[in-house]
């Protein structure tokens, strides 16, 4: 390896982390790319021995969950706000306000921790998670254990199929589209369902005979 190449890569380094930190705290924030792809790259980097795994490892973390936090606190803070402005109280009426909140007690924890899987919801499920009051040690060992999965699995795939990584990177894109359609449908056919049981209550409720 040539003088140049040792001192690029040496110099590289961190800003390489700086950069995967960025991305990775930004996607929490709604940046349009899949942090898959991003931890993807940065297993590449590891293949190619410009970066370490377990600084990667630790910024993996460190921008994921700062990122998936920061939107948490956001609902939080606004989210109540932002579902009681006049212009959307014409759509989020309180009972849907309501049917959202119920949602969140009997399935919030279920949906922040699949919610880590799929790219497409994890910025909506994370602002919802803080407006509709799940708590914060809930939200933070869920989402680690989620990133726990993911954050190790995408870079040791980078390293160990650096060689192959664009086709990779099109296995896991069809993959996450697959699952946020999967979501989807998910999500349609369990209103259905609801919306199905409510009209078919009244009919079902017998008053029983009096004595």
């Amino acid at each position: 390896m040539s003088s140049e190449t040792l001192f690029l890569i040496h110099y590289s380094e961190p800003f390489i982390y700086a950069g995967l930190f960025l991305i990775l705290f930004l996607c929490g924030l709604g940046l349009p790319i899949p942090e898959e792809l991003t931890l993807l790259t940065g297993g590449f980097f590891l293949h190619l021995g410009i970066i370490r795994f377990y600084p990667t490892l630790a910024v993996g973390f460190l921008g994921i969950l700062g990122g998936d936090l920061a939107m948490y606190a956001i609902g939080k803070k606004w989210g109540q706000d932002l579902l009681h402005h006049p212009h959307l109280r014409k759509v989020i009426t309180e009972s849907r306000l309501e049917k959202g909140r119920q949602f969140f007690r009997d399935h919030g924890e279920k949906t922040v921790f699949i919610a880590r899987f799929i790219s497409g919801f994890r910025v909506a499920a994370f602002f919802a998670a803080g407006t509709m009051g799940i708590k914060l040690g809930r939200f933070l060992l869920l989402d680690f254990l989620g990133a726990l999965i993911l954050i190790p699995l995408m870079l040791l795939l980078g390293y160990y199929f650096g060689a192959s990584i664009g086709w990779l990177a099109e296995i896991i894109t069809q993959i996450d589209h697959l699952l946020r359609v999967l979501a989807i449908l998910t999500c349609i056919a369990a209103a259905i369902f609801f919306y199905w049981l409510r009209k078919k209550a009244p009919e079902g409720r017998k008053i029983p005979p009096k004595k």
